[in-house]
């Protein structure tokens, strides 16, 4: 059976904006891969990688720092990203899930918790959601768990971020 490439997927119509995802991510790699975003609306929101299929962010990249690990996740080397000045990775992102890291030196994404998947156990965000919004889940499963209202959500969510969007790019 071939291998299934697990992403996350996070239900905005069930998450409560609580940033709880957000705090776990900090406390277990120092700085966030995932951050939440208030829309001009009110709604918090947690932006984070989709690990696309054609990333946008590894196309653009220069240094060829953002790669895929042997479970399909993307990867951001920091031994290769230096924090270049152009930073097209993160405009390249449709998610906006490229993130400065406190000294604005370096930028971070989301490794699907690298390290913990690697002893058999699901990102910590995915484990710790309190409303169960946020899914470890094969990318081809999707569409098994999506709703409309989820994709009403989505949409609404991407509208902030890049008006007239909300599809992978």
């Amino acid at each position: 059976m071939p291998h299934k490439q697990k992403v996350l997927y996070i239900d905005y119509s069930t998450c409560i904006g609580c940033e709880t995802c957000e705090y776990v991510c900090r406390f277990v790699h120092d700085t966030p891969r995932i951050h939440m975003m208030r829309t001009a609306s009110g709604v918090m929101a947690p932006l984070y990688c989709r690990h696309c299929e054609s990333p946008n962010c590894a196309k653009v990249c220069k240094r060829g720092a953002i790669v895929r690990d042997v479970d399909g996740a993307m990867i951001l080397q920091p031994q290769l990203c230096r924090g270049c000045e152009t930073r097209q990775c993160l405009l390249a992102c449709p998610y906006a899930a490229m993130f400065e890291t406190d000294t604005g030196v370096m930028l971070s994404k989301c490794d699907l918790c690298a390290g913990r998947r690697q002893i058999g156990l699901a990102p910590a965000c995915a484990e710790m959601c309190p409303c169960g919004a946020i899914h470890f889940i094969a990318r081809e499963d999707i569409d098994k768990i999506e709703t409309d209202k989820s994709r009403e959500a989505f949409e609404r969510v991407m509208g902030h971020l890049r008006p007239g969007k909300g599809k992978e790019e």
